[in-house]
């Protein structure tokens, strides 16, 4: 069986992850639709997360750049420069951002902050991920007032 292209799977996992931030945006009402994002988009997700850093780690990054590791930022530079590990990267960026895309929904519901104040703060999260944690942290405390 041959292994997904790059390409495939940055499509695929594109797509997985709009999917989810189309039901927290445009499905505010729909019950089911926290369990769809958490049980379907983020579970495959964390799949396709899983293949790509299998292949990143099966293959070998550009040598220059030294030795791959998480402990300074030479060995993070070295581990991204392959662009499979990139990828790895990006999908697991993808995840955890809608995973705060979840936790906006679930915390501004039992909070009781109405959808329109969330979609700014799903928007921020879709691009800029803690960014979009932050805008919302700081409308449920101006809520609380």
């Amino acid at each position: 069986m041959q292994a997904p292209s790059q390409k495939r799977l940055f499509q695929l996992s594109s797509l997985v992850a709009l999917g989810g931030w189309g039901v927290l945006i445009f499905l505010p009402g729909w019950a089911q639709g926290p369990g769809v994002v958490l049980g379907v988009a983020v579970l495959l997700l964390c799949v396709l997360y899983g293949i790509s850093l299998y292949l990143a780690m099966t293959s070998r990054g550009e040598r220059s750049m030294g030795k791959p590791g998480f402990f300074t930022l030479r060995g993070v530079l070295a581990l991204f420069s392959n662009p499979k590990a990139v990828l790895a990267g990006w999908i697991h960026i993808l995840a955890f951002d809608l995973l705060a895309g979840l936790y906006i929904q679930q915390q501004g519901v039992a909070q009781g902050i109405g959808h329109l104040w969330l979609v700014p703060c799903y928007l921020l999260a879709l691009m800029f991920g803690p960014l979009g944690v932050l805008l919302f942290l700081l409308i449920g405390f101006l809520h609380r007032l």
